[in-house]
């Protein structure tokens, strides 16, 4: 469930525009789009952690709520949607479309990748083994070691 509130004394409840949507797609933008563009005093409020989050997104889906978010908080507070912020989430929608959604180091999406692990069928090939070398079944790991690591 997405969180809804920072931990600490002075955090205020963080709003949530849809409730249903943010749960479906797993995360609340809003929990970052509170944070004010500032510059860094020492803090940490400078809104480092709300571009980490947006350059770690991945998909569009994901970006557009953002963006409904980040318009949705600026009206609310009577400002315009911050520039920086949106700027930030295009760029990444950009590199989505070029790159694929997913896991974008994979180039792949995740039904991509589960369909090529799907297709490899493949066994693990790491073994645990004892202080003696002998091999262990996977369900006894208590004081074993992978194989590759003595």
């Amino acid at each position: 469930m997405p969180a809804t509130s920072q931990h600490n004394e002075q955090a205020l409840e963080i709003p949530n525009l849809n409730a249903e949507e943010s749960e479906r797609l797993g995360e609340n933008p809003a929990r970052f789009l509170v944070e004010a563009l500032t510059v860094d005093d020492g803090d940490g409020t400078t809104g480092e952690l709300m571009f980490a989050r947006i350059r770690g997104i991945i998909s569009t889906e994901l970006i557009y709520y953002w963006i409904g978010v980040e318009r949705w908080l600026a009206m609310q507070n009577d400002r315009e949607p911050r520039d920086l912020v949106i700027d930030a989430l295009e760029a990444r929608k950009e590199e989505l479309e070029e790159d694929g959604e997913g896991l974008t180091q994979t180039r792949m999406t995740p039904a991509e990748r589960r369909e090529a692990v799907a297709e490899r069928d493949s066994e693990s090939v790491a073994v645990l083994v004892d202080e003696d070398g002998e091999e262990l079944s996977w369900s006894r790991q208590r004081g074993a070691v992978v194989g590759a690591s003595q």
